[in-house]
């Protein structure tokens, strides 16, 4: 095969899913499952904090979207840097810096500074994490794509859910601190594994004329039967080498589906956060004990961990309509949550059952973040769409803050956290139909979003 020309995007998208593909994909899963376990530590902590501080739940609520507002800054920042740096080397650094910062968060003794060090630990996962998903939907066959996201975001949910089994084991142990302390040293760990074991982005080394024997190389250890060597010309189809920019978000016709994106992840986002940052406390003050109200928070992601699955499963079958179906079939879930009694058996069932929806279709929305776009833009593309959804997760656990100090009743406090899932269903549709009507996404992906759409190629 020696000199012939190879299209790399045929090679991954159109052939089969490989032991090379799986570890990759099992790197990233251990990625979700750190900032899952992150993004709910505040909410775990909040009410043995609060009491050891004597502080108000709205003084308490920019502490709760410190990481989300660093996130946000983080991905739109540093996820572009993606697109000129390489995928591996700002993964790397963004697990580094959100480690160091976790470690650092028991050193802070008031809401300043725990504020400040829970924003910088944000800036590295807003880096992180969307460079992971870039780095999935470049590896993984165009026909289990949205599947192995769903699966990150799998792993997101059991790093959320057992956060909440931690903290109510740690924390009477050994106080609020141990859980940061777990969640500091985890990432440093993984950050050592994967500068060994993970590999570029081999689109981004070809796109970017960068380290050419590099990609012989992993494309050999990909798919060792196709008969690559460095005598082989590569191309990457459809794909131009272009410099990525948040400019391109808004050309070529993508301005409308990037909006629509853009709304459905800022509603989904709020209330997502929302509930997952103030149930824990919210149950403590319906009657249930701190143990009981962390196992019932932690019941809200680990039905999140299945439904991520079983949505991104259904949207390579089926496509977006599965996202809008979850999030509307959610939406009494969600109510529920605040009529029904203190029961601890009762209320946990309800948080999983409305995970399973709400979180899996938030699935739905990171999967098109990641593959709506090409791959000259891929990173920039989920960067932005996830660090303005942050504006959705920065406010949610403000105004929730904001209501419960109010003393507002339960049963509407949570239907007021149930009202953007119905927005978020809406523009689920109409971005749908826009995919629809611009003949497909840009890139291959396009087909994962919505199966009666043929991509452009």
């Amino acid at each position: 095969m020696a000199g012939k020309s190879i299209d790399v995007v045929e090679v991954i998208d159109r052939g089969p899913m490989t032991a090379f593909q799986v570890s990759l994909v099992v790197w990233l899963c251990c990625l979700m499952t750190i900032e899952g376990f992150d993004m709910q530590a505040m909410a775990y902590t909040a009410p043995a904090i609060l009491k050891q501080w004597q502080v108000s739940k709205a003084a308490f609520g920019p502490v709760l979207s410190a990481s989300l507002f660093g996130y946000m800054v983080g991905a739109f920042a540093l996820g572009a840097a993606a697109d000129r740096l390489g995928r591996k080397v700002v993964l790397l650094l963004g697990l580094a810096t959100f480690g160091v910062f976790t470690l650092a968060a028991p050193t802070a003794h008031d809401l300043t500074a725990l504020m400040t060090l829970r924003f910088l630990a944000g800036l590295g996962l807003g880096a992180a994490v969307p460079t992971g998903l870039s780095l999935n939907a470049e590896y993984v066959p165009l026909k289990v794509r949205a599947t192995t996201i769903g699966l990150m975001y799998v792993a997101y949910n059991v790093g959320a859910a057992g956060g909440g089994f931690v903290a109510g084991a740690a924390i009477p142990a050994w106080g609020w601190p141990s859980v940061f302390y777990i969640g500091g040293v985890a990432p440093l760990l993984l950050g050592a594994l994967m500068w060994i074991f993970l590999p570029e982005s081999v689109r981004f080394l070809l796109l970017t004329g960068r380290r050419p024997q590099e990609a012989v190389r992993i494309l050999n250890r990909l798919r060792p039967d196709a008969g690559i060597t460095d005598a082989s010309q590569l191309t990457v189809s459809a794909e131009e080498k272009r410099k990525a920019s948040p400019a391109s978000l808004f050309t070529d016709r993508r301005a409308g589906m990037t909006l629509l994106l853009w709304g459905a992840t800022i509603s989904s986002f709020m209330a997502h956060h929302f509930l997952t940052n103030w149930l824990p406390t919210v149950m403590t003050d319906a009657g249930l004990t701190l143990a009981q109200a962390s196992v019932v928070g932690g019941m809200f992601p680990l039905g999140g961990a299945i439904g991520s699955f079983v949505v991104g499963a259904a949207m390579d079958r089926r496509g977006l309509g599965m996202v809008a179906q979850a999030f509307l079939l959610g939406t009494p879930l969600v109510i529920t949550l605040g009529l029904a009694p203190a029961s601890a058996v009762l209320l946990g069932a309800l948080a999983f059952l409305a995970g399973f929806l709400v979180l899996g279709g938030q699935l739905g929305l990171n999967a098109c973040s990641a593959t709506l776009y090409p791959t000259f833009m891929r990173s920039t593309g989920a960067g932005w769409s996830l660090g303005v959804g942050r504006v959705g997760s920065i406010a949610g656990p403000i105004v929730g803050g904001i209501l419960i100090t109010t003393g507002i009743s339960r049963p509407l406090l949570f239907v007021i956290a149930a009202t953007p899932l119905v927005l978020c269903a809406a523009l689920v549709v109409a971005l749908g139909a826009s995919v629809r009507r611009r003949g497909g996404a840009d890139a291959p992906a396009g087909a994962a979003l919505d199966p009666a759409a043929q991509p452009v190629r």
